[in-house]
């Protein structure tokens, strides 16, 4: 992709707006264009925002707008992974090239690990917010099921299982669905007992996992970023790692074989106990919106997701929205799976969570200077106007990328699961968006959609296909 030939001078007459700001965060589209509003009316700085819809690909959107007379100011960059194309074309501004005033100090004060950079001297981007993810519960479907008195002991000990402790769980929580009886459990160890009968919400479960067949990013792009991170230890580090280092991921894409047929094996329905096969790839029974629908109703235990969720289930569920916890996806790994250099252990995996910077707002090198300084300007009062900081947290449910974790708190129940990680240290990075680029969700994971999402049972040599698709397929695209 190469830059057009509208550049400085497109800007010499007046376009209907000051600047153009594109978010590729649909899920909170309608926040977003209220904070625009906020600016405008506070600033007189006429603003034009676009925001994609929710689950979609941004990235061809944003092309054909950098390619016409109206590009945007300010646009979304998905981390390293999509930063090559824009610094080719010449669109992206490195930030530290800013020398002056508020917004350069607030460049010169992100953290090293959070900035957009692949050489640790730039930097081209302001993070969006930071976000985690994992399988959200809901305190009171786990009050159900263990008792009022429990809840908090079997969460921890959830999150300090081992993997071989949570595949029994969600066993045993399956057979309960359809025949409730005080079985016992192992966690970390202890045990707990199961209710002998169902309760208010626990009555509606009708599988354990509310699972997004439909949508290839959240086991192409999430779930197997939890297996990366048994080898790479960051975005740079996947984005440098040479064939040996790709090949040594086997061990650990196995177990994200594993892990994924153990999710795709219990399933949840918006109808009743639903299995893998054609429906499970269908966006009208699968979807992003029909997933938190079925968790929202309680018909499964666990959700995996992030806090960008939470909009959408309080939508649904407000109660719920306010009693959600994440507990780490999880994963079989073995020892010898685990190549990082950095102590790492399978019990650290297993009780962490991905935490990372998933969006960047860089600023178009391509539009005229003054307009470049209007971006700046509204990035600046974004991240420290108080009606900006209100809006990340409060409206659009984010995590500010500058949060202390040891004081900062949220108005959402999952941000603040979030930062417990945080200030336990248990957060694991993002590789994922060091790989090629659509490696992980439009390559492995169309491949898993259409051929492995579709077949009700897997074997030992479905699991070595998947490992080895993925490794041949990163090893070519490099």
């Amino acid at each position: 992709f190469s830059a057009s030939v509208f550049a400085q001078g497109a800007g010499e007459t007046d376009k209907g707006y000051d600047i153009y700001v594109y978010n590729s965060k649909g899920e909170n589209a309608a926040q977003f264009a209220a904070m625009c509003a906020a600016y405008e009316a506070e600033t007189g700085i006429r603003v034009k925002n676009f925001s994609i819809g929710s689950g979609q690909d941004h990235m061809e959107t944003l092309r054909s707008e950098m390619n016409s007379r109206q590009m945007p100011s300010i646009f979304s960059i998905q981390s390293l992974k999509e930063l090559p194309e824009w610094k080719q074309g010449g669109f992206v501004l490195d930030l530290n090239t800013v020398t002056s005033g508020d917004f350069a100090k607030m460049v010169a004060a992100i953290p090293q690990g959070l900035r957009l950079s692949s050489d640790g001297k730039t930097s081209y981007g302001i993070p969006y917010n930071v976000e985690g993810y994992g399988f959200i519960v809901d305190r009171d479907m786990l009050s159900e099921l263990f008792g009022p008195s429990k809840v908090d002991a079997v969460l921890l000990d959830i999150k300090a299982a081992t993997y071989e402790e949570w595949e029994t769980l969600v066993k045993t929580i399956d057979a309960w669905i359809t025949s409730p009886k005080a079985t016992s459990v192992k966690l970390n160890g202890k045990s707990y007992t199961l209710a002998s009968s169902k309760g208010k919400l626990s009555k509606n479960l009708n599988g354990v996992f509310a699972v997004m067949g439909a949508e290839k990013w959240t086991y192409g792009d999430h779930f197997i970023n939890v297996a990366l991170n048994a080898v790479l230890t960051s975005e740079t580090e996947a984005q440098e790692a040479d064939d040996a280092k790709v090949k040594s991921l086997k061990g650990a894409l196995l177990a994200y074989a594993k892990a994924l047929d153990l999710k795709t094996s219990y399933l949840a329905g918006l109808k009743g106990r639903a299995v893998r096969g054609q429906d499970f790839v269908s966006s009208s029974n699968f979807g992003y919106d029909q997933a938190v629908q079925i968790f929202a109703d309680s018909k499964a235990v666990f959700f995996k997701q992030g806090n960008w969720a939470f909009g959408n289930i309080a939508g649904v569920n407000p109660a719920q929205a306010e009693r959600l916890e994440f507990v780490p996806v999880k994963m079989p790994f073995q020892s010898q799976d685990i190549k990082r250099t950095d102590g790492t252990t399978v019990a650290k995996l297993n009780s962490s969570i991905p935490v990372f910077v998933p969006n960047y707002y860089a600023v178009n090198a391509m539009v005229p200077k003054a307009e470049q300084q209007k971006a700046f300007d509204f990035l600046y009062w974004m991240n420290n106007s108080d009606t900006g900081k209100k809006y990340i947290v409060e409206e659009f449910a984010f995590i500010p990328y500058n949060a202390d974790p040891e004081t900062t708190t949220v108005p959402n129940s999952l941000g603040n699961s979030i930062i417990d990680y945080m200030a336990s240290g248990n957060t694991l990075s993002a590789p994922y968006n060091g790989a090629p680029a659509s490696w992980s969700g439009d390559v492995v994971g169309l491949r898993i959609m259409e051929s492995y999402l579709t077949k009700r049972n897997w074997t030992a040599s479905d699991y070595e296909a998947i490992a080895n698709y993925a490794i041949d397929q990163w090893l070519a695209m490099k």
